[in-house]
């Protein structure tokens, strides 16, 4: 009988998601008929109010995110961490355990850290005959609730996140580099981008720009390209807006001075970014990472307090990417980069050097290796 695996998200953005997605296809492809593999949403099974966080997020990070700010690094103390942990196996002790009914497993995934705090502790005192994963989607700033000492594994994507894990207490043979996880075949995927400029009717005399705000189309996505379409740079635009569908029309309804494309929700970002020159997002992890992978520049124009900071230091840092907030300074930098074709070549060349394509099956064999061991 083949032993089960069960992955964990909450879909608060799109990052956790396709980060557990990314998890299934790698290990579908590595260990092919080994596993019953399932990814699982596994906000219902949170306590209140965590069990809103999907409804409330996109709200506080758009409207509020002084909000998001202040619980980030409130929580982030360690005897808050504890009250937090406590709060959630004492109020969500008996959803945590109706999820092991739902989903039972040889190995728990958590791709988001509520569950790498809720699960061992259940999990311990039912003895449960499990182990628990947990996969940290932040690239070097992640939040201290990543770092629960009784995980079995905790797979960090970066040498950063991994003094960061050290420092919370975790033993170093609990703590496996891997390296972000992101879809196997995604470079696969981006090789199509001359086809896909032909098919959405780009010039090829102009480079190519492509924007997004994440799955919700979030944060500063709006007054950023409406300073793009009006500075008559020379360039092309694709803005994908999510689920926004109030930014999508806004936008469409525009005057704009360059080529412009307005998209919504797309199935096909890595194609997107294989037709594309340069990179234009807010500071989300996984859509970083996807374009390290294209080799891009990325220039970041948004950063959610706290979670992302990190991120933007990481690209920083290593040349991959800048950070410009305002309008302004994105349209600056543009014009800038179009002006110095070796600054573009030299963050092609970075970005391409921290691009991790083997992540997801790096992951894969840590939870092999502990499925390995479940008897």
């Amino acid at each position: 009988m083949a032993k089960r695996i069960a992955i964990l998200y909450e879909d608060t953005g799109g990052g956790h998601r396709s980060t557990a997605q990314a998890v299934a296809q790698a290990i579908s492809l590595m260990c092919p008929n080994r596993y019953e593999t399932a990814v699982v949403n596994g906000t219902p099974y949170l306590p209140f109010p965590f069990d809103q966080g999907e409804r409330s997020y996109p709200a506080v990070v758009n409207r509020a995110r002084f909000i998001h700010a202040w619980l980030f690094h409130a929580l982030n103390r360690p005897a808050m961490l504890r009250l937090l942990r406590a709060w959630l196996v004492w109020t969500g002790w008996s959803r945590a355990s109706r999820l092991l009914r739902d989903y039972p497993a040889d190995v728990y995934v958590s791709c988001h850290p509520l569950f790498s705090q809720l699960l061992p502790p259940v999990i311990c005192r039912l003895q449960y005959p499990a182990r628990v994963a947990h996969v940290v989607t932040d690239l070097a700033s992640g939040h201290a609730a990543h770092f629960a000492a009784d995980l079995d594994a905790c797979l960090v994507p970066t040498e950063q996140a991994r003094r960061q894990a050290l420092q919370h207490g975790l033993p170093p043979d609990k703590v496996i580099l891997t390296g972000q996880p992101v879809w196997p075949n995604l470079r696969e995927r981006m090789s199509g981008g001359a086809a896909l400029r032909a098919s959405l009717g780009l010039r090829d005399d102009l480079p190519v720009a492509l924007m997004t705000g994440g799955g919700d189309g979030m944060g500063a996505v709006g007054p950023t390209a409406c300073a793009i379409m009006r500075s008559a740079l020379k360039l092309q635009l694709i803005v994908v807006c999510g689920r926004n569908e109030a930014l999508r029309a806004e936008l469409e309804a525009t005057p704009a001075r360059i080529p412009l494309r307005v998209l919504g929700f797309v199935d096909n970002m890595p194609e997107l970014m294989g037709a594309s020159d340069i990179l234009i997002s807010k500071s989300g992890t996984l859509t970083l990472c996807e374009g390290l992978l294209a080799g891009l520049p990325i220039l970041m124009y948004d950063a959610i307090p706290g979670q992302e900071d990190g991120n933007v230091d990481y690209l920083t840092q290593h040349g991959a990417g800048v950070f410009c907030p305002t309008p302004r300074a994105v349209v600056d930098q543009l014009r800038a980069w179009l002006d110095d074709p070796a600054q573009l070549a030299r963050m092609r060349e970075a970005s391409l050097r921290l691009a991790q394509p083997d992540a997801a099956f790096n992951v894969a064999r840590e939870i092999d290796r502990l499925a390995a061991v479940v008897v």
